[in-house]
């Protein structure tokens, strides 16, 4: 049963439950857009998380116990549908190489894995988003195999190239611009996932697949990537 609590003047959060799980992202994945298609023309924006939703509206427009009333009539109402065949699959080309996985030659050790046994542990799993962070095109994936699992670093790092791709704990993301974490780097995308291009504002959401697709050097090089 979700719970409404206040989030701010103009905002509330949907508790949807308490422990991060597919079944839970894919039930929140489902609501945000109930709530849009019904109520887009008061909110203002949606926030999903692990397993929370939070919404702000137009308080010029309707008042918190309104929208409140409303946004329950709307979850009463709406049966959650088998999500697979309504998220979007997004395939992410990913060159598994020394040169640009940071990380990679000592997880291999760590893990006691060759490269090619790493690249297919990573690469044959689908992962779900759990949420999107600190920019729109940063998704949290998982849950990665617990043979690669790994804590991340106990010193984060300035800077870690764009398109980088990270694994955190039983978490797997791409870093769509350069900038600093603490993320162990196990390749690298020759996609531009940042906002530089328009369509990455909206390119993963809550309750979207994603699978990596594992390319050579030459393959990356030919697409853009850098080295």
């Amino acid at each position: 049963m979700a719970t409404i609590k206040l989030a701010g003047e103009n905002a509330i959060i949907i508790y949807f439950g308490e422990q991060a799980a597919p079944e839970l992202a894919d039930q929140i994945a489902f609501y945000t857009q109930q709530l849009l298609d019904s109520l887009g023309d008061v909110i203002i924006d949606v926030v999903p998380s692990y397993t929370s939703l939070m919404i702000s509206y137009r308080l010029n427009l309707v008042s918190h116990y309104d929208f409140c009333d409303q946004v329950e009539q709307v979850l009463s109402n709406s049966t959650v549908a088998p999500s697979e065949a309504n998220s979007n699959l997004i395939e992410i080309p990913v060159y598994y190489g020394l040169e640009v996985g940071l990380d990679l030659d000592g997880l291999l050790t760590d893990k006691g894995l060759s490269l090619e046994e790493f690249i297919a542990i990573h690469s044959s799993k689908t992962y779900l988003v759990y949420a999107i962070g600190f920019s729109p095109a940063f998704a949290f994936l998982g849950k990665v195999d617990d043979r690669i699992s790994v804590s991340r670093l106990a010193c984060p790092r300035i800077k870690i190239p764009a398109g980088s791709i990270g694994i955190a704990d039983n978490q797997t993301a791409v870093y769509p611009i350069t900038s600093s974490g603490g993320w162990n780097i196990i390749g690298r995308t020759p996609l531009d996932l940042s906002l530089n291009k328009p369509e990455n504002i909206k390119r993963f959401s809550v309750g979207d697949r994603v699978r990596f697709m594992p390319i050579s050097q030459e393959k990356y090089c030919s697409l853009g990537g850098i080295l």
